[in-house]
């Protein structure tokens, strides 16, 4: 009898030293999915890169990179990491050619299950042409910075990039009388350029 409970012992003691002298470490998990606004399309090869911030304080601060990891076919990307290889401050950033980088995504340990949205690149044209004589000047607000164009310039072009697949609000009007304005809203075509002409 004595024989028959010590083998049915023996498994669990040895299991239980085996666990006690192995215990798997505390692992971070980071893993997601990079999809594009307004589309939600997936986006593969956009690259992912691990951070470690590092700074005292009333001190100099500063970043110092850790690792990278490029997303498949359906935008997705894992990783694993023993947490005692990060340090206490880990974020993240993403980025792929023709988008917007992201970056300060914050990162903990334990699972990260992250849904990260890159906003597309794209541009508006601004055309203006003193063909009519109305006004020696224009002035320009709204989304875009600030800024005056004066007809004895001729026609001119200004190019502004911003993310894609939005509107934005354009306001304008003779730079001399601020009373008089005009604004439209215009949607910024993802991955392409926008043209916006003024005739003034």
């Amino acid at each position: 009898m004595k024989n028959k409970f010590f083998l049915f012992l023996l498994p669990l003691l040895a299991t239980a030293w085996l666990s006690s002298c192995h215990n798997d470490p505390n692992k971070t998990v980071i893993q997601g999915h990079i999809t594009e606004y307004g589309t939600n399309a997936p986006i593969p090869g956009a690259r992912v890169y691990l951070w470690c911030y590092s700074g005292e304080i009333f001190g100099p601060t500063g970043s110092s990179f850790i690792d990278s990891l490029v997303t498949d076919v359906s935008g997705a990307f894992h990783a694993e990491y023993l947490d005692r290889d990060l340090c206490g401050g880990v974020y993240l950033s993403a980025f792929k050619e023709g988008f917007f980088y992201i970056s300060d995504i914050d990162i903990h340990t334990g699972l990260n299950d992250l849904e990260v949205v890159l906003d597309p690149e794209a541009w508006l044209k601004l055309v203006t042409i003193p063909d009519l004589g109305i006004w020696q000047s224009l002035g320009f607000g709204g989304s875009i910075r600030p800024h005056v164009v004066d007809s004895f310039e001729g026609t001119q072009e200004q190019l502004f990039a911003y993310p894609g697949a939005r509107k934005i609000v354009l306001h304008w009007g003779p730079f001399a009388n601020p009373e008089i304005s005009y604004s439209d809203s215009i949607f910024l075509v993802p991955h392409d350029t926008t043209l916006y002409s003024i005739h003034y």
